[in-house]
């Protein structure tokens, strides 16, 4: 199994993904949310630049976000400046479509996507959206078609992994949003959220809240839908939220996610969000938890650090995981 990472990206990144290629991860991607983070296609060809091995990719690039012209393009630039080790992820939106007003993809939409995308980056003419569309580059570009980058699909249900089952090279998956994440067979990320706990360190550090609160925090966003469903914690952040007017909800809902914790979402960090939402834990659960992912499919852990010390979750990770 190989260990990758996720990050939410900001303009620091760039050189955490590099440290991290030193420190032997395989992959690096990094959110699209353009409301929330640094720019996913910039951050990443700042990577390209200061890497030679580990793989890049977007995870997740959504129908609603982008138009299909401007991923492709933004994936066959990276494809030149990093090639053989480019990757991109589809999915039906989450954050990045809710910051903006709107529902995820549905997910033939999602699937079309795919099919275009792929088509779009092959060098192929397409029809979308009522026109004949193809990526023209000049001779002189330093860009030409690719067909070596895999197109996964982000995927968390029986729709998504249809989908992905028909249409894409592997899913990526979050164990956060079903309790059976990966019913899949082939190529599966499964996602990882938490920090290494030093020794004798205890759930309610600041430490460890800083750097596992944002992955406890998405289980409070997902509500009812997540790990976290019926509890005391769920029901008091749905509490404070409903005191915000309905217009900015889905904003104060996102403030931070996945990269921070706001102070409205701190008193519902507790010891057991951590241990619910997370892989928060000593080396030797984290060995016992990649070792169970294996066992059960995944072929790819992509951790995502969070906190003000990106380099020490990354370095501690890397330890726990053996790299």
């Amino acid at each position: 199994m190989d260990i990758g990472c996720l990050f939410a990206p900001t303009t620091h990144t760039p050189d955490h993904i590099a440290e991290a290629e030193r420190l032997g991860y395989g992959y690096a991607y990094v959110y699209d949310s353009p409301s929330l983070f640094a720019n996913a296609w910039m951050t990443l060809g700042r990577a390209a630049d200061r890497t030679a091995r580990i793989r890049l990719g977007v995870a997740v690039v959504t129908p609603k976000l982008r138009h299909l012209v401007d991923n492709a393009s933004g994936a066959v630039t990276l494809a030149a400046l990093a090639p053989g080790r480019v990757d991109v992820v589809v999915g039906a939106g989450f954050t990045s479509a809710a910051l903006l007003g709107r529902r995820g993809s549905r997910w033939a939409e999602v699937e079309e996507y795919i099919l275009a995308l792929r088509a779009l980056m092959a060098g192929e003419e397409i029809d979308w959206e009522g026109a004949r569309i193809a990526l023209t580059f000049p001779g002189h570009s330093g860009l030409a078609p690719v067909t070596d980058v895999p197109v996964l699909a982000a995927a968390h249900g029986p729709k998504g992994f249809a989908v992905a089952s028909r249409v894409a090279d592997g899913v990526v998956t979050n164990p956060s949003h079903s309790s059976d994440p990966i019913p899949f067979e082939g190529r599966c990320v499964v996602t990882s959220y938490g920090t290494v706990l030093g020794e004798g360190e205890e759930l309610s550090s600041p430490r460890v809240v800083d750097a596992a609160g944002p992955g406890a925090a998405l289980a409070l966003h997902l509500g009812e839908y997540g790990p976290l469903a019926g509890t005391d914690e769920v029901r008091g952040y749905q509490a404070w939220l409903a005191s915000v007017p309905e217009e900015r909800r889905h904003i104060e809902t996102h403030r931070e996610h996945l990269i921070g914790v706001t102070p409205e979402e701190r008193p519902f960090i507790t010891p057991k969000v951590i241990e619910s939402a997370t892989a928060t834990g000593a080396p030797q659960q984290i060995r016992e938890r990649l070792e169970h992912l294996e066992q059960s499919g995944a072929t790819t852990v992509a951790y995502q650090p969070a906190g003000p010390d990106i380099s020490r979750e990354l370095r501690a990770f890397a330890a726990a995981a053996g790299l």
